[in-house]
């Protein structure tokens, strides 16, 4: 049986947020930083900061995309 090759998300992780940002950025919107990871797992999708506890526990104080973990 084939194996599949795993395919490279289209995302690059900020390490110093964890903010998901499009493969082809070179910085960050969220914090500026320059700083992008290919390396980073798992995905939080906060759309509401205020109600989402999850968002609280991660110091997530903006809407969108960010990574659970960044290598």
């Amino acid at each position: 049986m084939a194996r599949r090759r795993a395919r490279a998300p289209p995302f690059k992780a900020c390490r110093k947020c964890k903010s998901l940002v499009p493969k082809e950025a070179t910085r960050c919107p969220v914090c500026g930083s320059t700083d992008l990871s290919e390396d980073w797992e798992g995905v939080v999708i906060v759309i509401d900061v205020e109600k989402s506890l999850l968002a609280k526990k991660l110091g997530i104080e903006r809407p969108g995309r960010y990574a659970v973990k960044v290598r």
